[in-house]
């Protein structure tokens, strides 16, 4: 997997499931918040790209995004020279716009390109920009990846030639996104597609420490997943349906942020909460201990630490 970032990249020690399916690495546990986004996309010559987008957002209000990338190769071809951090293949981007290239090492030809000067986010902690923002990803002189909002994803395009004779985007699919946040409970809500095409549904996770504990999981208002005493109930699992008829398994596990203790933040992995639409012809629930790298259905992973 190769990466790019841009003021700051990151990594959270993920339970050894999450991490075979939501991406290599973790988050950093410094961090205010931050987003991980997988997306596929398959090149007209068959190369199968993962790209890999985290958006992070740190303690201090400071915005910053990585790109990594996994074509199947081993490790990246020494385009650039290693992070100040020491960790090999790294760049770190330090301006909010710009572009930037190198070649994996299955061969895969990439360009990165970037616009985040003007970016305008949903709140003042939240990692990912939702207007005026653009980001694209080229492989091998297709574009595998296009993401942004508002001018600078228009100015982006124009450059890049898209829609102007330039190779249609590949039709990049998201399937997996992590989530970090930060509090004094572990409670989140976000909104996500279980399957490209499908309906939008909101996904509610709480966890409550007063007298024995709640733990709660909700997708559209509705609960799938509740502990009521969650000091005996910190880690399962549950299988649901939902109302277009998605059948995803519900899996949690919150024993370190439950034990951990307050002073230490919420030891470990924090509370973690993993949701994932079946595969179609999958008839049973997924194991916490399968490694399958590539779930057949869009997984979400959200980690809560306390403040």
């Amino acid at each position: 997997m190769r990466e790019l970032s841009c003021f700051g990249d990151g990594s959270v020690s993920v339970a050894a499931a999450a991490a075979s399916v939501s991406g290599r690495g973790a988050l950093d546990r410094s961090l205010q918040a931050a987003t991980t986004s997988v997306y596929r996309a398959l090149l007209s010559s068959g190369k199968e790209v993962l790209v890999r987008v985290t958006w992070t957002r740190t303690a201090a209000g400071a915005p910053g995004v990585a790109v990594a990338f996994d074509d199947g190769g081993d490790s990246p071809a020494p385009a650039t020279k290693p992070s100040s951090s020491g960790r090999s293949g790294l760049v770190v981007l330090q301006k909010r716009r710009g572009s930037r290239t190198l070649v994996t090492g299955a061969g895969t030809a990439v360009g990165v390109h970037w616009d985040t000067a003007e970016a305008k986010y949903p709140s003042a902690t939240s990692p990912e920009p939702d207007r005026d923002y653009a980001l694209a990803v080229v492989a091998d002189g297709e574009l595998a990846l296009l993401l942004g909002a508002g001018a600078a994803a228009r100015d982006l395009s124009r450059r890049l030639g898209i829609g102007s004779g330039a190779a249609a985007p590949s039709g990049a699919v998201l399937v997996s996104r992590r989530e970090q946040v930060r509090g004094a409970a572990a409670a989140h809500v976000t909104r996500c597609r279980f399957r490209e095409g499908g309906d939008e549904h909101e996904v509610a996770v709480h966890a409550c420490r007063g007298g024995d504990g709640e733990l709660r999981v909700c997708i559209d208002g509705e609960k799938v997943a509740e502990v009521r005493r969650v000091g005996w109930g910190f880690r399962g699992n549950r299988a649901a349906v939902l109302h277009d008829g998605e059948v995803v398994d519900v899996m949690w596990d919150v024993h370190d942020w439950w034990f951990g203790g307050r002073g230490s933040g919420g030891a470990g992995t924090g509370a973690q909460f993993m949701v994932r639409a079946r595969a179609e012809k999958e008839g049973r629930l997924w194991m916490a201990d399968e490694t399958a790298a590539r779930p057949g259905g869009f997984f979400l992973h959200v980690q809560c630490y306390r403040r």
